[in-house]
């Protein structure tokens, strides 16, 4: 039998053909020889809990899988160090393309500023990546829950914005339930805050008679502050909404302070002690010293067995349920109302928790030099598909409107109606108001505390404070402004001389407003520290 000849030339053929394709998966599908690929982007972040680290590596390997040429790095820099980490590496130009940051990091409010860029006109346009989802077509600011709040609120150029946030957190009470019942009896259920307010006093007297360190909430600076920052603005509901001149339902920290210099509110007031006294309750339930402790004390307090109690965020709730070796209850903190037994006369009314502000911000290093890559991925990370695959591995809440929640998580989406507390924090308006807030706080808490010598000596320190604090906010509030007239004016030229014109008038416009907004903004507290100066001895 004769065997089948192939044509002449079709090993040669055979073999130019596979060197095509060869060349065609290098250059357009494969990573460069070596594992390489062209371009590295980083991104930088400090929540390193359980979830996090896991949802965003799993965002990176499928946006790799989709951009082959581009390769992602995650760096988890711990929270005790991230604000030493990013101004010195901002400071030093080798910082990450993306930076997670957050307005209440103390002394870093000047970074926006100096070192991150605006993604206004970018997030004016669809993301790319919801293609055929629900948020197909949607600007991409509008796909997020809240519409991006946090960013508009923190910008520190009015009108532009400056990051994009890719989770949503509530505040929840953590319950060791066999350590409750063995103490309390029964289960952990509160009709009211006086019932959870007679369960730390149990705890507490069950801790002297044993004489165990035991105490009724985990103790450190961050729990201490959330706690504080949950109950004591039920008595100062009304006296922030007469702050509220304009309407917004929300208090700048520059209006808080404004206020104070100009004598609408002191820490004597009566609703003031009122919140102060809720403060110090809740201190005499936890360990003595607990500012001087991070939030990891505190956790590892609660997982010991000698806290009932861990009142965290829900970011903590992976971390939680994995580790802790006993059954857990997670439940709201109870609202102080109007008929609470000890300052329900200062209660307006319930306050509500909000509808689900989003958080964890990443911005764009203005340095970066793979911006076009950097707000790719941003785009990808907060994109249906990708927020998806965030929250599924994470186990934290998606930011964007078409991600669903997974089912382990799904109440931490369910929120408390009330009014709008409208409220900056009265103990974090600034980095001076928060240092006399730390040094003075043994005056309030513990046994031989007093609201009264606390808020006697914060009236002493804070008018000094404050004003500092406030000249600090009018300064940085310039530092953007001064260098934009050149900007404005260069992209004005861009408009008329370049392609795509259009795209630099609308940047042009965007900056002229946001300029206005910044003088105007500098201007009012200049008037208001004017205004409030205290007469020369």
């Amino acid at each position: 039998m004769k065997k089948a000849r192939l044509p002449k030339g079709f090993g040669l053929a055979l073999l130019a053909a596979a060197y095509g394709v060869s060349l065609w998966w290098v250059f357009t599908r494969a990573p460069a020889p070596g594992g390489q690929r062209p371009v590295t982007s980083r991104i930088a972040q400090w929540q390193i809990e359980s979830g996090p680290p896991a949802g965003i590596a799993a965002v990176i390997k499928r946006y790799e899988e989709l951009n082959p040429q581009v390769k992602v790095e995650q760096l988890m820099i711990p929270g005790a160090v991230y604000k030493q980490w990013l101004r010195t590496n901002l400071a030093g130009g080798t910082a990450t393309d993306i930076l997670e940051w957050g307005a209440w990091l103390a002394g870093q409010k000047d970074l926006p500023a100096r070192y991150f860029e605006p993604l206004t006109a970018e997030l004016a346009q669809p993301n790319p990546y919801n293609a055929g989802t629900s948020q197909d077509g949607i600007a991409w600011e509008r796909t997020f829950h809240d519409n991006l709040i946090g960013p508009r609120r923190d910008s520190p150029d009015p009108g532009q914005i400056y990051a994009v946030t890719i989770t949503e957190v509530s505040m929840r009470l953590f319950c060791n339930v066999e350590l409750y019942r063995k103490i309390v009896g029964g289960e952990p259920v509160f009709e009211n805050y006086d019932q959870f307010r007679q369960a730390l006093k149990l705890i507490r007297d069950y801790a002297r008679r044993a004489q165990k360190p035991i105490h009724g909430l985990a103790g450190s600076r961050d729990n201490g502050l959330w706690l504080t920052q949950s109950v004591w603005g039920a008595p100062l509901l009304a006296l922030n909404h007469s702050f509220d001149d304009a309407g917004y339902l929300y208090l700048y920290n520059r209006q808080v302070l404004a206020a104070y210099l100009e004598g609408r509110w002191n820490f004597e007031q009566p609703n003031v002690l009122a919140g102060l006294k809720l403060v110090r309750e809740l201190s005499l339930s936890m360990k003595p010293g607990y500012l001087q402790l991070r939030r990891d004390d505190a956790m590892l307090e609660f997982f010991s067995g000698n806290a009932v109690f861990l009142f965290t965020g829900t970011w903590d709730a992976t971390t939680i349920r994995r580790t802790a070796p006993f059954e857990i209850e997670i439940m709201r903190l109870p609202a102080v109302l109007r008929d609470d037994p000890e300052v329900g006369a200062y209660v307006r009314g319930p306050g509500g928790e909000g509808m689900g502000e989003t958080a964890m911000a990443m911005y764009l290093n203005n340095a970066s030099p793979h911006k076009k890559e950097a707000v790719d991925f941003l785009r990808f990370l907060t994109s249906v598909e990708g927020n998806q695959i965030f929250s599924e591995h994470s186990l934290w809440l998606p930011a964007v409107n078409g991600a669903k929640i997974p089912e382990p998580i799904r109440n931490f989406r369910s929120y408390r109606q009330g009014y709008a507390l409208g409220q900056a924090p009265y103990d974090l308006i600034g980095s001076e108001v928060s240092m006399q807030w730390d040094q003075n706080y043994h005056l309030l808490s513990g046994e031989n505390g007093s609201v009264e010598k606390f808020a006697e000596q914060l009236d002493r320190v804070m008018p000094t404070a404050i004003r500092t604090d406030l000249e600090n906010e009018a300064r940085n509030t310039l530092i953007l402004v001064k260098p934009q007239d050149a900007q404005i004016v260069a992209r004005a030229r861009l408009a008329q001389d370049a392609p795509d014109g259009g795209r630099h008038r609308a940047r042009q416009r965007e900056m002229e407003m946001g300029q206005t907004m910044s003088e105007g903004l500098a201007f009012q507290m200049k008037l208001q520290l004017e205004r409030t100066k205290p007469p020369a001895p």
